[in-house]
């Protein structure tokens, strides 16, 4: 990098412009850095905006033309031969060729934004003979949208680059990632657009044309849908004070409360009860959550679904929001450990384990014992923790709520697909 500065310094624009253009051509080159400096000696009048913009623009558009028309005279019998040693193999190819049948014309004008996406996107689109015309329009596009918005950042922060890329390069990634979630959301709608608005369909006529029928059900559905958002709500003010670190009064207070109306003989009974949360204990809820599905019968396949899904999604949110909150708060003097990843997943096995149990039987006073001796289950576990392993209050707490919002949601969904059923067998 010091080298290709130290080139840009001498050499100005001609450096900028072929940095880009052989970028794009499959060469490696840090050019985000490389933009960023440009944009920063733009703020200090060495160099020019506007043509820092163009000669980067025009490095680029060059690049992946000759990237775009590599690909177009080679074609696919020497990718498929030789593909493999470039990471470009047939079955790749086949992927990304189906890809851009679909979304790649508007997709494209992002593709620049994601190292080693960028480095593939053009010559990839020659392969597949994508129409020179419709590859134009948007990857150039693309490229100056790519190269302006580094340029003008480094222009805006100029001398104070070095002081917030660090915390610049956390939100990229973090919009990145919502960009990737939107994307995805959108695929899935797209691929089964035509189940969902047959479901929509039936569900409004259901609620609103339908009122008296299902009732009890719809109630359920209703009850569920305000928890959802309930806990929603307070996992986002949770997030706010852990950002402001103001969960340090109610860390002490809850403490103080604990160890004083507990003392060293309770270790044993807590010590159990805290290996509940093992991999051990989870794997016995889980066979008999899967087992207390088969026993009764009732949709039972759509259930087997669904808590799949969500023992194996409470794994990767606990693991995900953890990794995210480490990664856009690193350097801070917060708690590591939030929310608590045992509490979440603890919440999530025991308490979809508890709803297949109220969820099949009748006796309102049974299930309403069994919800209140899940609390009192709940609270000894978050004591013995706090009193035995000395782990936050702030965190168990917010690993209950996370783990709860998960929870929610994913038994809303369940219930919806269960009702949606049960509108299309009576419509039958």
């Amino acid at each position: 990098m010091s080298g290709l500065i130290h080139l840009l310094n001498e050499y100005g624009y001609l450096t900028l412009f072929l940095s880009l253009m052989f970028e794009l051509i499959l060469i490696p080159i840090p050019n985000e850095a490389l933009m960023s400096y440009v944009g920063i000696l733009s703020f200090q009048g060495k160099m020019n905006i506007v043509l820092s913009y163009l000669s980067a623009g025009i490095g680029g558009i060059f690049g992946v033309t000759i990237s775009y028309w590599i690909g177009y005279k080679l074609g696919l019998p020497f990718f498929r031969k030789f593909g493999r040693y470039i990471h470009m193999g047939p079955e790749k190819l086949e992927k990304v060729s189906k890809w851009y049948d679909k979304y790649g014309k508007v997709l494209l004008i992002f593709s620049y934004f994601v190292p080693g996406i960028r480095h593939i996107a053009s010559i990839t689109s020659g392969v597949i003979r994508l129409p020179f015309r419709s590859f134009w329009i948007f990857s150039y596009i693309g490229v100056f949208l790519w190269t302006g918005t580094f340029i003008s950042l480094g222009y805006v922060l100029g001398p104070e680059w070095d002081k917030y890329q660090g915390e610049i390069k956390k939100w990229l990634v973090l919009a990145s990632i919502l960009i990737g979630i939107l994307v995805l959301c959108y695929f899935v709608i797209r691929a089964n657009r035509r189940f969902i608005k047959e479901s929509g369909r039936l569900l409004f006529q259901s609620v609103f044309k339908r009122y008296r029928s299902f009732l009890k059900i719809k109630l359920f559905i209703f009850l569920i849908l305000i928890l959802f958002v309930s806990l929603f709500t307070l996992m986002l003010g949770m997030i706010q004070d852990f950002v402001s670190n103001e969960f340090e009064p109610f860390n002490t207070v809850s403490r103080a409360i604990i160890f004083s109306l507990f003392s060293a003989r309770w270790q044993t009974i807590m010590n159990d009860f805290y290996a509940l949360s093992s991999q051990t204990a989870l794997i016995v809820v889980f066979l008999i959550t899967a087992v207390t599905i088969f026993i009764n019968r009732t949709n039972k396949w759509l259930e087997l679904l669904f808590f799949a899904i969500t023992a194996v999604g409470s794994f990767l949110f606990s693991g995900g929001i953890r990794w995210l909150f480490r990664f856009m708060l690193s350097g801070k003097y917060i708690s590591s450990n939030f929310p608590d990843w045992r509490a979440m997943i603890l919440i999530v096995f025991y308490g979809f384990f508890l709803m297949m149990l109220i969820r099949h039987q009748r006796s309102y006073l049974f299930g309403t014992i069994l919800f209140f001796l899940y609390l009192f289950f709940l609270l000894v576990y978050s004591i013995s923790g706090v009193y035995v392993y000395h782990v936050n209050p702030s965190d168990l707490m917010a690993g209950y709520v996370f783990g709860a919002v998960w929870l929610s949601g994913m038994i809303f969904s369940l219930e919806l697909f269960r009702f949606l059923s049960l509108i299309k067998e009576g419509s039958k």
